[in-house]
């Protein structure tokens, strides 16, 4: 993980370097920008197979993002103040704000998203990539209100799902031989296998 010389003052600040086509970057509250290494290609087989089904129940299909789409979030863990998505489901007004903005970032004044998911990269539970996901990550979407939020784990043979009830998220842990229900898209019907097993990219 390398860093940037650039600091940058605000988030639109760096919103108008137009960085956000560089997946691998991620802004840190500091205003320095943090270079990722690229995804395992496991978990991008994951997140395509997560979209193509998704594309299957969600309409229109362009709602439905794949490590696109930007999330202004406040930091929490590693300090970072936006996060993309593995998968990623806008509500029909975002398709406006954002080519409104021009920009591909959902901000706070916007309205959540309907859905996300996450690939678990490997590490035990003390690791960064696990508090990432289960942690850190968890705790910006619930302040955003996402309706659902799906952690998938091959690692651990596993998908939690969370749900929002009031304000707070309650979960459910979904082993691989079970078959997984969305609250948000009850049509979509699959096996945690299903998406485990991913999809040539």
């Amino acid at each position: 993980m390398t860093y940037t010389s650039v600091r940058y003052k605000t988030y639109e600040e760096y919103l108008a370097a137009n960085l956000t086509s560089e997946r691998h970057l991620r802004l840190l509250n500091s205003g320095e920008i943090v270079e990722l290494p690229p995804e395992d290609e496991n978990n991008v087989r994951m997140a395509s197979e997560l979209e193509y089904l998704l594309k299957q129940v969600v309409k229109p299909r362009e709602l439905v993002r794949y490590s696109s789409t930007e999330l202004q979030v406040h930091p929490v863990g590693d300090r970072r103040v936006n996060r993309i998505p593995d998968v990623l489901v806008l509500q029909p007004e975002h398709i406006d704000l954002l080519a409104e903005k021009k920009s591909s970032a959902i901000l706070f004044e916007m309205p959540p998203p309907t859905f996300v998911a996450e690939i678990v990269s490997p590490g035990g539970t003390q690791s960064d990539n696990y508090k990432r996901d289960y942690s850190w990550k968890r705790q910006q979407y619930e302040w955003w209100q996402i309706p659902e939020y799906w952690i998938i784990d091959r690692h651990r043979d596993r998908v939690t799902a969370l749900v929002l009830k009031g304000d707070t998220y309650t979960e459910r842990i979904y082993q691989s031989s079970e078959q997984i229900q969305s609250v948000v898209f009850p049509d979509l019907q699959l096996s945690i296998a299903q998406i485990l097993a991913g999809r040539e990219v």
